[in-house]
């Protein structure tokens, strides 16, 4: 992109993101939908309620700190505005299994995750990643709107574009979409979003809602960078061999009985060699690998079906995980959670 193009999608971007600003002071500012604090402490512990647990910290004057969350709802998809009132750092323990993506509306912010470090003022767009360690500075005059994404919801959109499981939970890049096209794409989801929030839905408007939940998955996965990108961009499933490709759909059949790549292989009729080597070149994987995630992925599913399925030993024990103690330290890597939690969230 050349200085002229950077320039005018600079302007650009800076009049969707005050347009965006007032779309959200129309749609959130309701008194019912408004944390308000003056101090620090009992704002961090609201804030901790909400997102990630937090430490809050005065960096400007402490007689102008007014903390302002507005906060709402759309589907799965939990949109607020957050302000301070004076200069703050913040810092955020990424305990909690959601991405949360935040778009700088007013001032700036600089933000120091373990990826490093960026700052920037209207229309700069930040994504925490579940399990993420990020410290913020926010100056006086600043205001994000937020956005916050379950992390099952997304591990379980990708695998399905991957048509494979994941092997562990996605991480997004946290400042790699800051190009100008992209933001400018993904404020115009937020300003559509923003229509659905603060006034009476239409009876049939749940499929455009379900979509635009649809679009912001997408959206992220694929024009943020991500632990998936590349495969999401070079995707394998299209070259993967026939048995490849049959004793996927067997495993997946079969996946709660007592299997073994002896069982696989004859399956599908080939050698336990020609299947490994099938499985490493077209997934980068093996098959026991591949056994082990559909399994893992099983357990969630059972899991997010809450206690009326059975406790979380039942539902492991009925996907093969024996050793419960390693099941559990592995749920918790692929899923940013413990197999507990997610029971508990379970309808």
């Amino acid at each position: 992109m050349n200085a002229a193009a950077y320039r005018e999608t600079e302007a650009h971007l800076a009049n969707d993101t005050q347009y965006l600003g007032v779309r959200a002071d129309h749609a959130l500012g309701r008194p019912d939908a408004t944390l308000f604090s003056l101090d620090v402490d009992e704002a961090s512990s609201r804030l901790s309620a909400v997102y990630n647990t937090n430490r809050l910290r005065l960096a400007g004057r402490a007689q102008d700190f007014r903390m302002r969350l507005r906060t709402s709802q759309i589907g799965c998809l939990g949109l607020a505005t957050l302000a301070f009132g004076t200069e703050i750092d913040i810092e955020q323990s990424g305990d909690r299994p959601f991405v949360l993506v935040t778009t700088q509306i007013s001032g700036s912010s600089r933000v120091t995750t373990p990826a490093g470090t960026a700052a920037g003022g209207r229309g700069f767009v930040v994504v925490d990643s579940a399990g993420q360690l990020v410290s913020k500075r926010f100056s006086a005059d600043s205001e994000r709107c937020n956005v916050r994404v379950d992390q099952a919801a997304l591990d379980a959109k990708c695998a399905a574009l991957l048509d494979r499981p994941l092997d562990k939970s996605l991480r997004f890049s946290p400042f790699g979409c800051n190009n100008g096209q992209v933001e400018r794409r993904w404020i115009g989801l937020l300003q559509m979003l923003l229509g659905y929030v603060g006034m009476p839905v239409p009876a049939l408007a749940g499929p455009i809602i379900h979509n635009l939940e649809e679009a912001v998955l997408l959206h992220l996965l694929l024009e943020h960078e991500h632990s998936y990108s590349d495969a999401l961009r070079n995707p394998a499933g299209g070259l993967a061999p026939r048995h490849v490709k049959r004793a996927e759909d067997y495993i997946r059949t079969h996946a709660q009985e007592a299997l073994t790549l002896e069982q696989i292989a004859a399956a599908v009729g080939c050698s336990i060699r020609t299947l490994c080597e099938g499985f490493h070149k077209a997934r980068g994987t093996t098959p026991m690998n591949f056994l082990r995630q559909v399994r893992m992925a099983g357990v969630r599913k059972d899991l997010q079906q809450g206690p009326a399925v059975g406790g979380v030993s039942e539902i492991a024990l009925a996907w093969g995980f024996n050793h419960l103690g390693r099941f559990s330290a592995d749920y918790r890597r692929c899923f940013g959670e413990s197999p507990s939690e997610t029971l508990r969230r379970g309808r």
